[in-house]
């Protein structure tokens, strides 16, 4: 079998993808508890918005709560951490809803002001090294 150069690059490029994507070097451990007037909460989704004109726009690292509203943020892989810096973090939490073999979601269910970068109050500051932020309220 032989290969033309034009097929060659794009091989050689498209392996190198995945590193390429990735706009920050360094991503730390970051894990906390999210609840709601003192309840865990289940299933909820965690975004962080860079503050810091270092961090890239294109960075946003995420989380889904667990069962006790433990989570551990993902950046380019599930559970790897974020960047260091100062982040705005939204949270929603959307009840899955099965009805008629078909599969919804009931609106956000948790304070509106944390659904959005604009509105939160929520900051986290992400250190080099692990961070175990404080358990986070909402209410």
């Amino acid at each position: 079998m032989s290969f033309s150069s034009a097929t060659l690059a794009l091989l050689f490029l498209c392996c190198g993808c995945g590193e390429a994507s990735k706009p920050w070097d360094k991503v730390y451990p970051v894990s906390g508890v999210v609840t709601h007037k003192g309840k865990p909460i289940k299933d909820a989704e965690l975004t962080l918005f860079p503050v810091d004109d270092k961090v890239p726009e294109a960075v946003r690292p995420w989380a889904k709560s667990s069962e006790n509203g433990e989570f551990s943020l993902s950046t380019y892989d599930r559970g790897d951490g974020a960047p260091p810096g100062k982040y705005k973090a939204s949270i929603v939490h959307h009840e899955i809803v099965v009805s008629a073999g078909a599969m919804g979601t009931k609106p956000n269910d948790l304070p509106k002001k944390y659904a959005s970068r604009e509105t939160t109050d929520w900051i986290i500051e992400v250190k080099e090294g692990e961070t175990k932020l404080p358990t986070f309220d909402l209410k």
